[in-house]
């Protein structure tokens, strides 16, 4: 990548990193998973690294007869079966040297001089019968810089060709689209009628006018080793009609340094812009759902300010039994005094323990025992309708805090559910120990 970056694009290089660098502080805030956030640390390292080319493709596409082709000789094995498992990352080296890199990857040092500023990968096909192939793979794409899309013209974007390419356009890759086998055909208005299918479908489904190499392969690849072992450069019928000098040049030529600087930095931006879009979707998610726990609370607050106006005026009523007992009471004392305080029982109101007894039995009588009941009465209805009201309260915010359980796996993990459960769960305690409290024998 040194080759590729000059002065003039330290500036720009430098902006990119920040601006990628301040995506991974607030992707980690929103609590990303581990995931993307090394995806996204995978893209900034790889702005160091050399312009990556990544070729997929169905296995009976010829993709790694492809590669052989390019690359000008036999290299990699060709079979009718799956025969690339892992991903092979074609790197310069003096001399032909194989290095497994783990269980996934397989580095091959190849002393093809183009791969010192460019390096190639194989991976697995992607109707490959081993789903862990085709994991490896769709893990792998959205590291690369460009994409060569290899498909054939015996089965042009096929099912399993066009899901994939729809996640490779997610992820914002340019794409090239290489029609192999065109040996296979004999009349030229089949071929461009193969062609004109595979355009319309991939601007269909890319949005763009992608480029389309037709080639073959086969040819090429028997025209490159007959020119290397004459000792001079593919020439001659089978190179002609393997139309292969044309996406080598784009490759090697038309593809220069500064295309190659370009696709090298969007790379990047194109994983930062998906994971944006994906983020963007879960801060809405997470908005709705605060949107409706702030709803809950208002609810809540506008059901208990009801209540409270409910109480205050039922209060009243009840209330109003004791008024009664001791309204009556006044009027029993009213009555008492009228007919003791007169001339005719002056030597009676001598007798103070006379006119005490009387008062107690006529006056007072059982009042303090009525009270007392009332009040008890009241004491029961107060509790009775507290315990139902914050009753009613608890389920209301159980029902919400479990409203959206299952629905936004991943969504809302971490500190933000953490941070919004604890919300709840405070008014939730809140109204837990209200009915905790509660005891009717008390």
């Amino acid at each position: 990548m040194h080759r590729l970056i000059s002065r003039d694009y330290d500036q720009l290089l430098r902006r990119e990193r920040t601006l990628l660098e301040n995506l991974r502080v607030h992707l980690a805030r929103l609590d990303a998973g581990e995931e993307d956030l090394h995806l996204l640390q995978r893209s900034l390292q790889q702005l160091d690294e050399l312009f990556l080319l990544v070729v997929v493709g169905e296995f009976n596409a010829g993709k790694t007869a492809f590669l052989n082709a390019l690359l000008g000789n036999r290299l990699l094995s060709e079979g009718v079966t799956p025969t690339t498992s892992q991903i092979h990352l074609l790197r310069y080296g003096d001399h032909l040297h194989q290095e497994p890199s783990g269980d996934d990857y397989l580095i091959i040092q190849v002393p093809v001089d183009w791969l010192r500023e460019i390096n190639l990968v194989d991976t697995p096909g992607t109707n490959a019968v081993v789903q862990r192939h085709q994991q490896i793979t769709e893990h792998f794409v959205p590291r690369s810089d460009l994409v060569l899309f290899v498909t054939s013209v015996d089965r042009p974007f096929s099912e399993s060709e066009r899901a994939f390419l729809e996640r490779i356009r997610e992820w914002g890759k340019k794409i090239v689209i290489v029609v192999n086998k065109i040996d296979l055909i004999e009349h030229p208005d089949d071929l461009e009628q193969v062609l004109e299918f595979v355009r319309i479908n991939a601007r269909q489904l890319l949005g763009v006018e992608p480029q389309v190499f037709p080639v073959s392969a086969r040819l090429a690849l028997q025209a490159k080793q007959a020119a290397h072992a004459e000792g001079h450069a593919p020439r001659g019928d089978a190179w002609e009609r393997s139309r292969f000098e044309t996406l080598e040049r784009y490759i090697l030529t038309t593809l220069d340094a500064g295309q190659r600087l370009q696709l090298k930095l969007e790379n990047p931006l194109g994983v930062a812009a998906r994971l944006i879009a994906r983020y963007g979707e879960v801060i809405a998610a997470r908005q709705d759902v605060l949107k409706g726990d702030f709803q809950t609370l208002d609810t809540i607050e506008e059901q208990l300010t009801a209540y409270e106006a409910d109480m205050r005026r039922d209060f009243k009523y009840q209330r109003s039994h004791v008024d009664n007992v001791l309204y009556e009471m006044a009027e029993r004392g009213d009555r008492f005094f009228d007919e003791t305080l007169r001339i005719s029982r002056v030597f009676d109101l001598v007798n103070a323990e006379k006119v005490r007894g009387e008062f107690e039995r006529q006056v007072v009588g059982d009042t303090s025992r009525m009270i007392e009941r009332h009040v008890n009465e009241l004491i029961d209805w107060l509790v009775e309708r507290d315990y139902r009201q914050w009753r009613a309260v608890m389920d209301y915010l159980n029902r919400r805090a479990g409203q959206h359980a299952g629905k936004l796996v991943g969504q809302m993990t971490g500190e933000f559910e953490f941070n919004r459960q604890a919300m709840l769960a405070s008014v939730g305690r809140a109204a837990q120990h209200v009915v905790d409290g509660y005891d009717r024998e008390a």
